[in-house]
Parts: C-alpha cells; structure tokens; sequence
C-alpha cells in the first residue's frame, strides 16, 4: 500500500525565489533614486517591472503601466522643446517623476504579492532569518490585498444592480451617494477581512514559540541567476554613470 504524501505544486514558466525578488526590489528601489540623468538607464529600471508582469501574465496592470510610462518618456522628451505654463508645467513634472520613482518599486510590489503564495514568503523569510514580528505582519497582507479587492469588486456588482453609478438619475439626485454605498461597505469589510485573516494566521501556529516546518522547498535556479546578473550589470552601470 503506498503512502500518501504531499508533494507540492511545481512552477512553470519564468519562478524567482522570494528571496530574489524581495532582495532585488530593495537593489531597484535604490538604484532608480541615483540615474535622474540617464534616461536610458532609468527607462531599463522601470521596464523590468513590465516584463516580470507579462511574465506572471498580468497583461492588464502590465499594459497600463506600461502606457503610463511610454506617456511619462514622451513627456520627459518633449519637456525642453515645448513651453508650458509653470502651473502646467510643474504638475506635469511631478507625474513623470512619480512615474519614474516610484511606479517601479510600487509595481514591483505589486508582481511579489500576486506571484508569491504566503507560504513561500514564510519559508523564505524564516531563511533570512528575519524576525517573526515582520513576517506574520506581511504576510497577512498577502492575503488582505486579494480578499479586499474581490469585497471590492462585490460591492460595485451590488451598487450596478441598483443603479447607482456615476451618470445614473440617482447619480445626479444624490452624487454622495456613490461615496457613501462604497466607502462604508468597504470600510466593514476591511474590519472584517482583519479579524478573519488574523484568526486565521493564529489557527496556523504563525507566531508560535515552536519553529515552525515548511513544505515548501526553496531553490535558487537559472532565472535566479540571471536577476543576479542583471543586479551585477545594473550597479556597475549606475558606478559608472556617476563617475
């Protein structure tokens, strides 16, 4: 009679390690702050945000992003060929610098949380060594930002049904209504969601005094190294740019 045993889910396609990601997210965050006179450089560091989502097939948020910052490079082109107002002027230079800054890290976040299962990230930060008051906080909000957006999506089915949305009659009899049927529906939600998640985690012995095992078994592969690479040419083209 054989035994059964858990063996888990092998990954397909393009797999970072947690680890790769989480390390190489802190190396993109401090690196984009130090290439504001390299177009070309700073173009590769927001780019790699884009192909890591395509690569997760997140087609959606990867062609919006990937439309804001085509918009922010013919901005950021144009800037010293055409005269705008300052007002205008200023606004318009504060998006393309957020584009740059901070959609990149905001967006690479964004590919860890879809892309990583809490468990992974565990496992991963418990061979990090990092301290369990950072890990069970995180990776509770693995979990919190999937949940919160599917409450979301409920609640504007729900608003649809009675016909409360921008441009309905009920719109223009009561425009505070919008506000009202989905900030305090979402607000109980996010109370709820917390509480759930929170017990959750303590049912699973997360924070407990005993080490915990993991199942899940965490490996450094050939697109692991490849990101190292990456890493090794990015840093080396910043030094050389500030020389």
């Amino acid at each position: 009679m054989k035994e059964n045993v858990y063996h888990p889910p092998k990954h397909r396609g393009i797999y970072l390690d947690p680890r790769t990601k989480v390390l190489f997210m802190f190396v993109l965050a401090t690196l984009i702050f130090f290439v504001q006179e390299n177009l070309l450089l700073n173009s590769v560091l927001v780019f790699i945000p884009i192909l890591l989502l395509l690569s997760d097939h997140r087609y959606h948020p990867a062609f919006i992003y990937g439309s804001l910052f085509a918009v922010a490079i013919f901005a950021k082109v144009c800037a010293g060929k055409a005269e705008f107002p300052y007002l205008i002027a200023m606004i318009l230079g504060l998006i393309v610098e957020l584009i740059f800054r901070f959609f990149p890290v905001f967006m690479f976040g964004y590919y860890i949380i879809k892309s990583t299962k809490p468990n992974e990230f565990i496992s991963a930060m418990n061979l990090l060594h990092v301290p369990e008051a950072f890990i069970i906080p995180v990776s509770v909000v693995f979990r919190f930002v999937p949940t919160l957006s599917e409450e979301s999506k409920s609640i504007g089915n729900a608003m649809k049904m009675r016909d409360i949305r921008f441009g309905t009659p009920k719109f223009f009899k009561n425009p505070a209504m919008i506000l009202e049927y989905r900030v305090i529906p979402l607000m109980m939600s996010i109370a709820k969601i917390g509480e759930e998640l929170s017990a959750a985690a303590i049912s699973r012995g997360l924070g407990g005094l005993k080490k915990r095992s993991s199942l899940v078994e965490l490996r450094f592969g050939i697109y692991d190294l490849g990101i190292a690479v990456l890493t090794i040419i990015l840093v080396t083209w910043t030094i050389l740019g500030r020389i």
